[in-house]
C-alpha cells in the first residue's frame, strides 16, 4: 500500500511575494503617517491666533465708539467725531476704538503692555477704517471696520473683522 504525503506550507516564491507586497503596504502607510504628523501642529497654531485675535478685538469693542460718546452709550454727533488714529496714549490708556488703528504689536502683548509669553513667535496688526461706502443703509461716517491680523510663526495670517456702528 501507498502512501501519499501532502506537503502544507508556503513554497521560497510564495514566501517572497507575500514579504513584497507586506513591505509596499508597509512603507505607503508610514509614508502617509509621516506626512499627517509633519502638519499636525499647523491647526494647533491656527487656533492659538484665532483666540489671540479674539482677545483683541474683544478689547477693541469693549471701548466707546469714540471720545466724544458719553457714558452708558448714545450717538456722538457728527462734529464731535474725532479723527481715526491713537491720541499718542499707552495702549493702557486707549479709551475708544479709533486708538487701536494701525497698531502693531511683536510679540502680543495685553492691555497693560505685558509680553504674551504664550504667543512667542506671533505678531498683530489692527487696522480701524471707515468703510468706503454706506453699509447696510448706515452713512459710512458712522461705521468703523475693525480688523485684527494675526501673523502665526508659520508666516501664515488669520484675520477677524467686526464692523462697529455710532449708536
Amino acid at each position: 500500500m501507498t502512501v501519499k504525503h501532502k506537503y502544507y506550507g508556503f513554497s521560497l516564491i510564495e514566501s517572497v511575494i507575500f514579504i513584497v507586497i507586506v513591505g509596499i503596504a508597509i512603507t505607503g502607510t508610514v509614508t502617509l503617517f509621516t506626512t499627517n504628523v509633519s502638519h499636525s501642529h499647523e491647526p494647533l497654531l491656527r487656533q492659538k491666533a484665532i483666540s489671540l485675535a479674539n482677545m483683541y478685538m474683544d478689547e477693541i469693542l469693549r471701548k466707546k465708539w469714540n471720545e466724544a460718546t458719553p457714558n452708558g452709550g448714545g450717538r456722538v454727533a457728527a462734529g464731535d467725531i474725532v479723527a481715526i488714529g491713537d491720541d499718542g496714549d499707552s495702549r493702557a490708556a486707549y479709551d475708544d476704538i479709533d486708538d487701536y488703528h494701525n497698531l502693531s504689536d511683536n510679540p502680543p502683548k495685553d492691555q497693560t503692555g505685558t509680553d504674551l509669553n504664550d504667543f512667542s513667535g506671533y505678531s498683530v496688526t489692527v487696522s480701524v477704517t471707515e468703510p468706503s461706502s454706506a453699509w447696510h443703509s448706515i452713512p459710512a461716517a458712522d461705521v468703523r471696520k475693525i480688523e485684527v491680523s494675526v501673523t502665526t510663526p508659520m508666516s501664515e495670517t488669520i484675520s477677524l473683522v467686526a464692523y462697529r456702528s455710532n449708536f
